[in-house]
């Protein structure tokens, strides 16, 4: 990403939520869960719906998206604040 972005607490707290159902999803996945991959999916449309509401890049969501399938926490992502 080449632009810096500032990011708010209500921003990140929505980013870390997209980590987590993310990194769910891909667990419940590798089990074959499939009541945790269905929870997953919804909770993961709810959290777009305020990356939206909260004007989130695509570019930072899109990073937050590959780092959870990488395994990658979300304290080791150079975003925002």
């Amino acid at each position: 990403m080449t632009k810096n972005y500032e990011l708010n607490e209500a921003q990140i707290s929505v980013l870390r939520s997209l980590h987590f159902w993310r990194r769910n999803l891909y667990v419940a996945s590798i089990h074959q869960d499939l009541i945790e991959c269905t929870k997953s999916k919804k909770a993961i449309f709810h959290v777009f719906k305020s990356c939206d509401r909260l004007d989130i890049p695509f570019a930072i969501q899109n990073l937050v998206i590959y780092a959870a399938s990488q395994n990658i926490a979300f304290g080791d992502l150079k975003i925002g604040g």
